[in-house]
């Protein structure tokens, strides 16, 4: 493994503690209206790379030069990472004008996230050197033969040291500077797997070949490459941790990828959701504005309680990483499968708005197409869906004692143990406030299945008081929600629970368990929204609602989340959702971005109409 350079470029300020937001506004700001058709950092230029599929080469160095790839870098190395929350809103804010930013300038984050959970304090340092100096780190762990089944790969360091085989579909494979690398180095088990830190010096080795990047149907023009190697000679130095510790040292990284790979999922609907609403507002049919037509305001009250419902989710995962990272394993694999499940579903939605334009390859239809592509892109590029759902099938039996009725009491931990868990969840729905959360150690990210989630085991603890509270303060509807969604929280684990006995339910022999957990995570986010009002419930409403204790958002989230828990049509929760409606119009008018965090956008104040806006009274 080669030596970092040690000429690199100065890390950007820290932003003061009393500006939350502050870097990513900056950064915004600095980017320009995105409705400009000749802002190069707009919607446009996004568009007309993705029909050329060229990548975003400007975009990529203005970001540099603001220090935007140092954002998941921690200070002590070197980088701007202060807060996962906060680093979750810089990117959202930048992959919303073109998703593609992403894999341009934070691919690197998997290998670099494996080294800090398990590599040496010298391998930590030459990573963030290579980082702050402007290089890319590529991580190779999938192949194509494999698919989800890592156990399954056959990529090995024999015991000459020799690196053999090929990893597929690597991000930035046939640009990357360097590379982490997990490979065989045992027969079995997944201990039977080493990570391996290859520096420029081993990928311009002749023995290491790059395959021509793959075409894909989003995030055209980032190079998705397989790395073929050839009996690569791998120096001593170069494992990360143990030898076998190698898949261990991923899985942990993957818990935090996970949850940053949902900034480009909330990125892709929020550009969706915002130009279905620019588009309804101003095109008219039989004389009425669409957003004001019962179904336009039903499927932008939809799109916004979908966005929402994962806003709200992504939001306490991106603090609960730092308050209790021992068990963020099946939080982080909760969050990955709401938010690509939701957004997808939003910006699906937000495409239909726009009718026939929605399929044009110019103006907003480019702009919605390449959004639903996208997005759909981001569902997949570090986990496969199949994988996701078995992992957190796994966690959901341990949960049964905690919503056993009577039996609940006896399974709740003890009085300090509560105490602990309340001061946590505190910490963890202090939507903005950097100064409670402690550092992040990704070498205490845990991957056991323990019931310890403290979302799942707070909500246990807490739904009556919450139902309770509500109630008193009139909102029968959203009381009548909480009591439903832990009561569904019990059936599911305890369902769980006995198929997990059952060998005919198995998940060898049945997909109830995978149904059970595409359950539980709706139910998980119901139980986010509602402990997040809790929270909140005594001082101003989130997402821009200023009443004191505002429920239309929390309303809006549950109806919708416990119809699809239910297996019901969506539209079915219209009625609940239409606050969620008004709410992401305040938002959108008042230049935030959708989330429950005041974060200020340069939006233009006003969209000039154009030909897509014209009135349509034949429709």
């Amino acid at each position: 493994m080669t030596a970092a350079r040690t000429a690199t470029a100065p890390a950007p300020a820290p932003v003061p503690a009393a500006a939350p937001f502050a870097r990513a506004e900056a950064l915004d700001a600095a980017l320009g209206d995105p409705w400009l058709p000749g802002n190069p950092y707009g919607f446009a230029a996004g568009a007309a790379r993705d029909a050329a599929e060229t990548y975003p080469a400007a975009a990529e160095t203005r970001l540099r030069a603001e220090g935007f790839h140092l954002c998941h870098l921690p200070e002590a190395l070197g980088g701007t990472l202060r807060s996962f929350e906060d680093t979750h809103v810089t990117v959202r804010v930048c992959a919303r004008r073109d998703v593609n930013v992403m894999p341009a300038t934070m691919f690197s984050i998997s290998a670099v996230t494996t080294v800090l959970a398990a590599g040496t304090a010298e391998q930590q340092r030459t990573v963030a050197a290579w980082l702050r100096d402007g290089r890319t780190i590529a991580f190779g762990l999938s192949e194509e033969q494999a698919g989800s089944d890592v156990l399954a790969n056959s990529c090995r360091l024999d015991a000459d040291g020799r690196l053999t085989g090929v990893k597929w579909l690597v991000g930035r494979g046939a640009s990357a500077d360097a590379a982490v690398v997990v490979a065989r180095t045992a027969e079995r088990g997944p201990a039977a797997f080493t990570a391996l830190l290859l520096g420029p010096e081993e990928l311009a080795d002749g023995r290491v070949r790059r395959l021509p990047a793959r075409p894909t149907t989003g995030m055209r023009g980032i190079d998705f490459a397989d790395l073929e190697f050839d009996g690569l000679p791998v120096p001593p130095g170069a494992v990360v941790g143990d030898t076998g510790s190698g898949l261990a040292g991923a899985l942990r990284a993957q818990q935090v990828v996970r949850l940053m790979s949902t900034a480009g999922c909330l990125a892709t609907a929020d550009t969706a959701l915002r130009t279905a609403l620019r588009f309804a507002r101003a095109h008219r049919t039989g004389g009425e504005r669409v957003a004001d037509t019962p179904y336009g305001s039903r499927e932008l009250a939809l799109a916004a309680a979908e966005l929402i419902a994962t806003d709200v989710t992504v939001l306490a995962a991106a603090r609960l990483v730092h308050v209790a990272p021992g068990s963020f394993g099946l939080c982080s694999s909760v969050v990955k499968h709401v938010a690509t499940r939701l957004t997808a579903a939003c910006a699906t939605r937000s495409r239909a708005l726009a009718g026939a334009r929605g399929v044009l390859r110019e103006g907003r239809g480019a702009v919605l197409d390449k959004a639903v592509r996208d997005n759909a892109m981001v569902a997949v590029i570090d986990t496969s869906v199949l994988g996701n759902l078995r992992a957190i099938a796994m966690h959901l039996p341990a949960y049964a004692s905690a919503y056993d009725g009577e039996a609940a009491g006896a399974a709740q931990p003890d009085g300090t143990a509560t105490a602990d868990r309340e001061r946590r969840l505190t910490a963890v729905f202090a939507f903005g406030d950097a100064d409670v959360l402690p550092g992040v150690d990704p070498a205490a990210l845990d991957l056991g299945v323990r019931p310890k989630d403290d979302i799942l085991l707070g909500f246990a603890g807490l739904a009556d008081a919450i139902a309770a509270e509500l109630g008193r303060r009139g909102d029968t509807r959203a009381a009548a929600l909480v009591t439903g969604v832990h009561r569904a929280l019990g059936g599911v684990v305890r369902e769980a629970a006995a198929a997990q006995r059952d060998r005919a339910r198995s998940l060898k022999a049945s997909p109830e368990l995978l149904d059970l957990a595409d359950r539980l995570c709706l139910l998980y986010a119901a139980a986010t929204a509602a402990l997040a009002w809790w929270s909140h419930r005594d001082g101003a409403g989130l997402y821009g609602d200023a009443s004191p204790g505002a429920t239309g958002w929390l309303t809006a989230v549950l109806g919708l989340l416990t119809t699809l828990a239910d297996g019901r049509e969506p539209r079915s929760a219209g009625p609940d959702a239409a606050p969620a409606g008004r709410l992401i119009n305040e938002l959108d008018a008042a230049r935030r971005l959708f989330t429950a965090l005041p974060v200020r956008l340069s939006d233009g104040t006003a969209h000039r109409a154009g030909p897509d806006d014209v009135e349509d009274e034949k429709r």
